[in-house]
């Protein structure tokens, strides 16, 4: 039995616990967007095509739009 409770993801996760947080939601796809260690952008994602990437991608817009 443990007493520790997850919080939230937070604008404070370092790239580890926000990767171990969302690795406890065992998700079906997902797309990874951010900046290496040189400042370059990448993205990964899995069994994604574009098309469906770009759809998340106006999802989370939306979302950060809702949530301000």
């Amino acid at each position: 039995m443990s007493n520790i409770s997850p919080f939230p993801a937070t604008a404070t996760f370092t790239p580890e616990q926000a990767l171990d947080s969302a690795r406890q939601l065992e998700p079906k796809d997902l797309i990874v967007i951010g900046y290496d260690s040189d400042d370059e952008f990448f993205v990964r994602s899995s069994r994604m095509d574009r098309k469906t990437a770009l759809w998340l991608c106006e999802l989370l817009k939306n979302y950060t739009m809702e949530c301000t």
